[in-house]
């Protein structure tokens, strides 16, 4: 029925046919997940859409040949919203990635750089993802972030899912850097669409993620600790090492200004983009 929510199996019955459409069409994909609404039990029949990611190795060429490929997968991936009563998104009919530029992503390619500090843009309309082709990086990296896999290498989408949540979790650190705070904290933070800085494209109506994504913010924790971007209290709780961070945003910032590695976009994404 139309405005239900989409319940656990339902979801489950559509990763897996989404996971077998991908391996018929694109078998040259290395992993494909899904972000967005369905993974964490907030989709809504009529409204959301499925949040395909599909990630291919490193110099795929964008050529006749791929989109015979992606158009096979289109035809059938709408079939598939259509079984289910979802809305197909239309202008972006899945997110189609390199591994170079995952990998650039997770890394915070997509991060604002202002006057040498990292920080999340204050306002995230429709308008902003079209403002250059950067700004994609930014949505790869939460959706990498907050993913469920679908079919593919599993060990490449967990490193860099760890990356780019570790990423997500240095950006939340300013706002906590008066206090000691624990991982409950920073999940909140990153569901807080109030925030004039929100940007992870996530929203407090997801229903599951603070219970599927704790765990992993968890680890991001462990990692920035690691890296003395945090300290830790005896009770459990974790502090922001000021100089860490700021070294950590200095060393980001260096990257912007050094280059990342990935080619130049107009090639996978932006050409399937012109081409719809």
């Amino acid at each position: 029925m139309r405005g239900e929510i989409i319940g656990r199996d339902e979801a489950g019955r559509i990763h897996e046919r989404l996971g077998r459409l991908v391996e018929s069409h694109v078998p040259d994909a290395v992993v494909a997940f899904t972000s967005g609404s369905l993974p964490y039990g907030a989709a809504v029949r009529g409204h959301s859409d499925i949040d395909v990611n599909i990630m291919l190795p490193p110099g795929t060429r964008a050529d006749q040949a791929f989109f015979d490929c992606l158009s096979g997968f289109i035809d059938d991936y709408s079939g598939l919203h259509e079984q289910h009563g979802m809305r197909l998104d239309r202008r972006y009919p899945g997110e189609y990635l390199t591994v170079d530029q995952a990998l650039d992503a997770a890394a915070g390619r997509g991060v604002p750089v202002i006057n040498g500090r990292p920080m999340l843009p204050r306002q995230l309309g429709d308008s902003y993802w079209n403002t250059t082709e950067e700004t994609w990086y930014l949505a790869w990296m939460g959706a990498l972030a907050f993913s469920r896999h679908v079919v593919g290498n599993t060990d490449v989408l967990t490193g860099l899912r760890r990356q780019a949540w570790a990423t997500v979790a240095a950006l939340c650190l300013p706002d906590l850097t008066d206090r000691d705070f624990r991982v409950e904290d920073v999940v909140a933070r990153v569901l807080d669409q109030g925030h004039p800085s929100g940007g992870f494209g996530v929203h407090p109506g997801y229903r599951r993620f603070a219970e599927l994504e704790t765990p992993h913010c968890r680890q991001a924790l462990a990692d920035l600790a690691a890296r003395a971007v945090l300290g830790r209290r005896d009770d459990g709780s974790v502090f922001v090492e000021r100089e860490g961070l700021l070294r950590w945003g200095t060393d980001l910032a260096d990257r912007h200004q050094a280059g990342f590695h990935a080619a130049p976009l107009l090639t996978v994404t932006s050409s399937l983009r012109l081409a719809v």
